[in-house]
């Protein structure tokens, strides 16, 4: 299990863009967040708490979850805080063969 500790700690490579990307693409497409996707589009500091409201975050983590069949738990949530940080939380918890 990840720690909220190593939520921010860098990628290693891309893969963290990639599933930032794919992140957004499930607000905008599957999920249809009006104007969310667009304040996530500006980047992978760009702030969930501000982009999102509370319901729209509990959205996005179950449809995260779902998309890489991982857990999100309530520690590791507190922790994020940006687009990126819930991508490094992604990519440091789903399988390879699980990531865009």
């Amino acid at each position: 299990m990840v720690s909220a500790r190593e939520v921010g700690q860098p990628a290693g490579d891309d893969a963290e863009g990639r599933v930032a990307a794919e992140i957004v693409r499930i607000a905008r497409d599957e999920l249809r967040l009006d104007g969310a996707h667009a304040a996530l589009a500006a980047g992978r500091d760009a702030p969930l708490v501000d982009a999102l409201d509370s319901l729209a975050r509990l959205s996005l983590a179950v449809a995260v979850e779902d998309r890489f069949r991982i857990a999100l738990d309530d520690e590791a949530g507190l922790a994020v805080r940006t687009l990126g940080d819930l991508a490094r939380l992604v990519v440091a918890r789903a399988a390879p063969e699980l990531l865009p």
